[in-house]
């Protein structure tokens, strides 16, 4: 039997083994039923989060819903998702849907938050030279463009300065002013930039792969003045600072960086950027169910 035969067909087993090992999967939205985006699109992403595996049978598998900062993403029934699963290079995705919500206990005496989605009949393997992409749709991955943070006081201004042009940004009436800040006002003080991509995000950060060429930063600095691009949804890229928790370098000699957010110069930042994870989350789900609800 082929090889990349083969891989196909064992995708149960290796999803078996995910869980067996508390591992999870990776879920997002899907832009557009079967869409073929362009992988250098600079007016779409894809947010992906990484949940764990809490139960599997033959036709359900169960999920931890999504996190941010400590916040639970609720899914709602019906909601389409795409689902990618990864063993070690090798990565396979699929759709299913929501099918509700569950329950679990994560330590005794004390419950937790899940969701159900049904088991797909087949899953496809991405292609290799996308780890996000298969015949019929794709996971474009937010852009990041990463500077060092020289002085963490300094954040404080930018950060409340960033606040005001996205919310601007979402305001017919407020819209055009945001164009006409300050350029020292957006800004913190930071040494030279470089670009990431966004992987994951999770309860207290995101996962961002960072190419050969700008990784030389990650070793003379810890802490990171980000701007993260969301578009739609998010017509201004968001301001935060997080700081460097781990790395790894993958086959491709890309690094994977685990970043945790912090927000000690400034708490209520982080209400900010919950609450801008959210609208991305309420929106695309409320265009799924609107289209939903026509086709019924």
């Amino acid at each position: 039997m082929p090889a990349n035969r083969l891989r196909n067909e064992q995708w149960r087993r290796s999803l078996e083994q995910i869980f067996e090992r508390g591992g999870g999967l990776e879920i997002s939205f899907p832009r557009a039923a079967g869409a073929d985006v362009a992988a250098d699109d600079e007016g779409t992403s894809n947010l992906i989060w990484r949940v764990r595996i809490l139960s599997l049978c033959d036709d359900e598998i169960v999920l931890e819903q999504p996190m941010a900062l400590g916040e639970i993403m609720n899914l709602e029934t019906g909601v389409e998702l795409v689902v990618v699963m990864a063993v070690g290079q090798n990565r396979w995705m699929f759709t299913t849907r929501v099918l509700g919500s569950a329950g679990f206990s994560p330590v005794p005496g004390r419950s937790g938050s899940a969701f159900r989605v049904s088991v797909p009949e087949s899953v496809e393997r991405c292609r290799r030279r996308s780890f996000y992409r298969v015949s019929t749709t794709q996971l474009v991955l937010p852009k990041v463009t990463c500077w060092p943070l020289l002085n963490p006081d300094s954040v404080v201004l930018a950060e409340k300065t960033n606040e005001m042009r996205v919310l601007a940004s979402q305001n017919p009436v407020e819209e055009a002013t945001y164009e006409n800040v300050d350029e020292h006002l957006t800004m913190p003080e930071v040494g030279p930039p470089f670009k990431a991509t966004l992987a994951n995000i999770g309860g207290g950060g995101i996962g961002i792969v960072v190419e050969p060429g700008d990784a030389q930063a990650l070793t003379r600095h810890r802490v990171f003045w980000l701007s993260i691009a969301l578009p739609p949804e998010i017509a201004v890229p968001l301001a935060v600072t997080a700081k460097l928790v781990h790395t790894h370098i993958d086959s491709s000699q890309k690094t994977y960086c685990g970043l945790a957010f912090e927000f000690g110069h400034n708490r209520s930042h982080q209400k900010f950027i919950v609450d801008q994870i959210r609208r991305c989350v309420t929106i695309q789900q409320q265009a799924q169910l609107r289209q939903l609800r026509k086709s019924a």
